[in-house]
This record gives structure tokens, C-alpha cells and sequence, in this order.
């Protein structure tokens, strides 16, 4: 189990309220069965969990998040939220690890970071989402690209977002989970 934060609290903004309880198993086993149009495929791998549970939303000058989730092929994962601003710029309660083979957990602090959207996707609602990202962790030796497995993974809930599985590049290879909050109008 990984920690998020400091000892599970996850700051995420300058309100003593803008916190949230974080922890995530980021490599369960996991093996099961798919049944698609009359067929059964077995399937294993590693799943990632994430619980977090908070009592508050975004500050007020704060407009959402991008937030990674990667497993990468030599066996590190990596957790990485950036939070935005309004005016679009990352915020210093932006915050990650990156989980080591044999479970040591180092933090990411945003300076430690480097983020940039390298192509978007708009949605026929009109909602342009970043959905391929480059990110480096120099200190580390990372330098992936991030990209969508699949453009369209919009959820079209009572809050409008992009959720969805995602590819890595790069220094590394893996597969991962990436959201996108704060970008509809």
C-alpha cells in the first residue's frame, strides 16, 4: 500500500479543508473473465486501486487536474497529479510518487516534474482535452509520452470529464490510467 501525501493526507489546496485521504495498491494481481458476444476470454494482469475520499472541492481560483496513474514495464509505477489554476498554470499542491520495484516510494514534488500537452482531442460538445502528454522526471531518468489508448473516453456524467486507459513511451514502456478535470466551460 502506497501512502499518498503526507501519511495518506493529500493536500490540494492552501484551505485547510482542500485535502483529501489517499491511498493506492498501484500492482494488484488480478486475474478474471471477460464475456463479449457469446465468448469467454480469460484475463490477468496487475489492476491499480486508488481510494480517496475528501470533504471538500476545488479552491476557488482552482479550475481541475490532470492526474496519471502508470505502471511501467521494468516494474516502477508512477502517480502524478497536477492541479490547475484558472489561469491554466499548475499550482504548487500538485504532487506524486514514483514507486520502485521493491516498494521503496520516493515523493515528486512539481519542481521535480516536467508536464507539457503535446495534442488534443475536442469532443462534439466542444471540450478540448489534452490526451497526449509528454513527462519527464529528470532526477529519475524518465522521459515518457503518454498518449490515449482511445480519444473518445469522455464520461458524460452529472460533471463532464476525461477518464480513461492510456499508453506509455519513452525511456519506459507501460500502460496506465489517465483524468482530465476542469476543462468543459
Amino acid at each position: 500500500m502506497v501512502l499518498q501525501g503526507d501519511n495518506g493526507l493529500s493536500r490540494k489546496g492552501a484551505m485547510p479543508g482542500n485535502a483529501s485521504y489517499y491511498y493506492s495498491y498501484t500492482r494488484l494481481p488480478t486475474s478474471g473473465e471477460i464475456r463479449f458476444e457469446g465468448q469467454r476470454l480469460k484475463v490477468t494482469g496487475d489492476s491499480w486501486f486508488d481510494r480517496e475520499w475528501s470533504s471538500s472541492a476545488l479552491a476557488p481560483d482552482q479550475a481541475g487536474w490532470d492526474w496519471f496513474a502508470l505502471q511501467l514495464d521494468d516494474g516502477q509505477d508512477l502517480m502524478y497529479y497536477r492541479m490547475r489554476g484558472k489561469d491554466g498554470r499548475a499550482q504548487p499542491f500538485s504532487n506524486g510518487v514514483l514507486v520502485k520495484p521493491d516498494g521503496r516510494v520516493i515523493p515528486l514534488s512539481p519542481e521535480q516534474v516536467e508536464l507539457k500537452p503535446i495534442r488534443s482531442w475536442r469532443s462534439d460538445e466542444g471540450t478540448n482535452y489534452p490526451i497526449a502528454w509528454a513527462l519527464a522526471v529528470p532526477d529519475h531518468a524518465l522521459d515518457l509520452r503518454i498518449e490515449a489508448a482511445i480519444d473518445d473516453q469522455e464520461m458524460d456524467l452529472t460533471v463532464r470529464y476525461w477518464e480513461g486507459a492510456v499508453t506509455v513511451e519513452g525511456s519506459q514502456q507501460g500502460v496506465g490510467y489517465l483524468e482530465l478535470s476542469g476543462y468543459t466551460q
